[in-house]
């Protein structure tokens, strides 16, 4: 990043007058182009206890509101990444029963619904939609 300010400035002659002193106005600053990494370093320092966002908004050389709406999408993304997705299927190997103990297991955020032989499809949906609900 430039530490270059630039500034717009002019001179107008009325009549055969020489030039006059006008104020001098700064430029608008250019649109930076944050990296990835970079933002993620950002967000992920403004994240820890006792963060003070103001402080490190000023020592990356940000506005204050610029960090809290990129901490606010971060964590939107975060929200969307916990809905329900394809997972990969995990199939352990048969172990010799004993009786009729057969079973799905169903692992979702952090709990295992286990889904005895013989149940419904519509009733593991009911289930399912209300862990979901209840998450």
């Amino acid at each position: 990043m430039s530490d270059v300010t630039t500034f717009e400035s002019s001179f107008e002659s009325s009549g055969g007058r020489g030039p006059q002193r006008m104020e001098v106005i700064p430029a608008g600053r250019e649109r930076r182009a944050w990296t990835p990494e970079a933002k993620a370093r950002i967000i992920a320092e403004s994240m820890q206890v006792r963060a003070n966002v103001a402080e490190i908004a000023r020592r990356n050389d940000m506005l204050p509101q610029q960090l809290y709406a990129w901490r606010r999408e971060a964590r939107e993304r975060m929200e969307s990444a916990d809905a329900p997705a394809f997972v990969p299927a995990v199939v352990e190997e048969p172990r010799p029963l004993q009786g009729s103990c057969a079973e799905i297991r169903i692992n979702v955020r952090g709990m295992t619904i286990r889904v005895p032989e013989g149940v419904s499809a519509d009733h593991i949906e009911r289930v399912l939609l209300a862990v979901q609900v209840t998450a």
